[in-house]
């Protein structure tokens, strides 16, 4: 196995939430709420066209607005819109993302889009305590 994306993904300086929400029964909530209370120390960056801030951090509409790009990004959102969030992520030279929710059909496109952009993929259906 290849060590591109790992220091990424095991140590990351910066973390997007796609799907950051406001709503605590959402993934988006728990992630931002996890991150922020977990002691990770680096920029937390949601992305959400919905808020304008969640949990006191202020938010990104889409990817593309973000200030940097992320080490790692944590997609949150919708199974439907993983495809085009992960080329946008990837667009913006991305290297590593968790996929929280896929279903099976989607793997192959989900990994020919990964390899397109160099990308660590981990997920979907996988998530850690």
């Amino acid at each position: 196995m290849s060590q591109r994306g790992l220091e990424a993904l095991l140590r990351p300086k910066s973390i997007a939430v796609i799907g950051a929400s406001m709503k605590p029964q959402r993934a988006g909530y728990l992630m931002m709420r996890n991150l922020l209370s977990g002691g990770f120390s680096g920029p937390v960056l949601p992305v959400t066209p919905n808020w304008k801030a969640v949990l006191g951090v202020l938010a990104w509409p889409d990817i593309d607005s973000l200030p940097f790009t992320p080490d790692l990004a944590v997609l949150c959102t919708h199974a439907k819109r993983n495809l085009a969030l992960l080329e946008a992520l990837g667009a913006k030279g991305c290297k590593t993302c968790i996929i929280l929710s896929s279903p099976p059909e989607q793997f192959a496109d989900l990994k020919a889009c990964a390899r397109r952009y160099q990308m660590r993929l981990v997920g979907a259906n996988r998530l850690w305590g």
